[in-house]
């Protein structure tokens, strides 16, 4: 029987600890430029504790090419376009605002790759986040209502 005083719509109860999500992308895909490519999710009351990126190809725009992974109100809320330095092959470690800061809702996180100058032609990253997951205790059953 689900212990009825922990609940969590994201993860189950026993889902705590701490987890990955990532996801290879490739210059193109489908969202990719409008951030709305998603990445994975997380609930509410996680705690993004380190992100990101690997160039596995550099992106070869001819002026900026700027690799973002945040949410779509804040496409830079893990991961900086300074963090990824999309042009340059390589581990780097997103700083965004959001590192350390339990999410107030669940939260889909996204990659966002914009480019000025002539268009890249070439361009792979792994984009990653780990986090802790933690049970989320609804007041009111704990409570007894």
């Amino acid at each position: 029987m689900p212990n009825p005083i922990y609940t969590n719509p994201t993860r189950h109860p026993e889902d705590t600890g701490v987890h990955i999500i990532g996801r290879e992308i490739n210059l193109g895909v489908v969202g990719l430029a409008t951030g709305q490519l998603p990445i994975g999710a997380l609930g509410t009351n996680a705690v993004p504790l380190r992100a990101g990126v690997t160039i596995l190809t550099a992106f070869n725009a001819e002026t900026t090419n700027v690799l973002e992974f945040g949410t779509t109100g804040d496409p830079d809320y893990l991961i900086t376009s300074a963090n990824a330095a999309a042009g340059t092959l390589g581990k780097k470690d997103g700083t965004g605002v959001g590192i350390g800061q339990p999410l107030a809702a669940d939260t889909v996180f996204y990659a966002k790759f914009t480019q000025t100058g002539a268009a890249a032609t070439t361009g792979k990253a792994l984009v990653w986040v780990e986090a802790f997951i933690s049970r989320t205790e609804n007041p009111a059953l704990a409570a007894g209502v």
